[in-house]
């Protein structure tokens, strides 16, 4: 008898090349059956007709170091519901308290996580003033070290470089970090709103792997020429190898940037929300789910979503399987529903738009364990 069946939903699996109509037998962590299941037996069998079913989705831009920073949010409590089942922390700590992060936080979470390393030594200590990024401070036998003692852990380095941090430093920050992660052998993550000149000076550091952060900003030089076309550089970084992360956040999504680079194909690689307690609930982020509703409202299909939430970052993880919604592979599971519901945004560039379809979670399911079930969801 299995543990669990899920019937009757439509799965969505992108890295596996799974859509369609199906039911998923689960038992014990694993799962152990997908397609047209005719069982009728098992400890739980749950109708998700008209809902799909689709991998755990990955939150790959979070803060999560709670006890450590102090905007950190409970991560368990808050993503779970919304149908995460891993994330990565953004660099959220540095050198210097990466191993209480890692005891206090990592250890102890019914997800998996990974997370960037913060070049600067603090970290993202505190949302009252900005880290210190003098590349002279850059600890780098230390960040050298942790590297090397979690390296299933660490998955890159983590820079801000907006004007209001990097000051009088300009792009030195940046070209140090691309040097010391080229010595380490990995990718960077880079807060790019406001960077310091042009945008293709940033872009240029970038190697193929390398992350631009908070792609949709509407601060200082964007991704966007005087006429809003995408600039030719940003294509040509994309086309090279660079890979751009939405990280929504608070303070970083601009609903003008995001129609015009959409309607024009430019899609996040990685969708990610950059939650923390200062947009946790709160307008315009408020959730996973309410960012994915977002993008979906803004002419995102379902199935990309899907995609940039759960193939790409699972490769940036180092958890693809080549599937995920496949026999044999360890029972990460979310069910979805969308509903018709009016919602009317207001980024925090004061742009306005509307939508009406809400992505709604039904069911979270980690290591073949229910940790969520919507009390709708019977």
């Amino acid at each position: 008898m299995y543990d669990l069946v899920i019937k009757n939903g439509i799965l969505m699996d992108p890295q596996g090349e799974i859509e369609g109509p199906g039911d998923i037998a689960v038992q014990g962590r694993k799962i152990v059956a997908v397609g047209q299941l005719l069982c009728n037996e098992a400890k739980q069998i749950v109708d998700a007709s008209g809902c799909y079913v689709t991998p755990g989705l990955i939150d790959f831009h979070c803060h999560i170091a709670l006890g450590v920073t102090d905007f950190a949010m409970p991560a368990d409590l808050v993503q779970i519901p919304h149908g995460v089942t891993s994330l990565v922390d953004a660099g959220s700590v540095g050198a210097a308290n990466f191993e209480t992060f890692y005891r206090n936080n990592v250890a102890n979470s019914q997800m998996t996580v990974k997370s960037f390393l913060h070049v600067s030594t603090m970290g993202q200590l505190t949302h009252r003033f900005t880290e210190n990024i003098d590349p002279q401070l850059f600890d780098r036998e230390r960040i050298k070290m942790l590297c090397e003692q979690y390296p299933d852990q660490i998955i890159g380095l983590k820079l801000r470089q907006s004007k209001d941090i990097v000051g009088s430093f300009g792009l030195e920050p940046l070209r140090e970090t691309v040097a010391l992660a080229d010595e380490i052998g990995l990718p960077i993550s880079v807060h790019a709103s406001d960077s310091p000149g042009e945008v293709q000076e940033t872009l240029e550091h970038l190697r193929p792997g390398d992350i631009f952060c908070h792609m949709y900003h509407q601060k200082g030089k964007t991704i966007l020429d005087e006429n809003g076309r995408v600039l030719s550089e940003v294509w040509a970084a994309r086309e090279r190898g660079v890979l751009f992360d939405l990280g929504h956040g608070a303070f970083n999504f601009s609903g003008k940037v995001a129609v015009a680079a959409i309607k024009q194909g430019f899609l996040p690689d990685i969708i990610s929300s950059d939650l923390s307690l200062l947009s946790l609930y709160k307008a315009p982020t408020h959730s996973f789910t309410y960012v994915l509703s977002e993008l979906l409202n803004l002419g995102v299909s379902f199935r990309e979503i899907i995609r940039r939430c759960t193939d790409i970052p699972g490769k940036l993880m180092g958890i693809a399987h080549n599937g995920f919604l496949r026999v044999g592979q360890i029972a990460d599971i979310a069910v979805f529903k969308i509903v018709e519901q009016d919602i009317h945004y207001v980024d925090r560039y004061n742009n306005e738009y509307a939508g009406n379809q809400l992505i709604q979670t039904q069911m979270t399911i980690k290591n073949g364990s229910v940790l969520y079930r919507n009390e709708t969801f019977l």
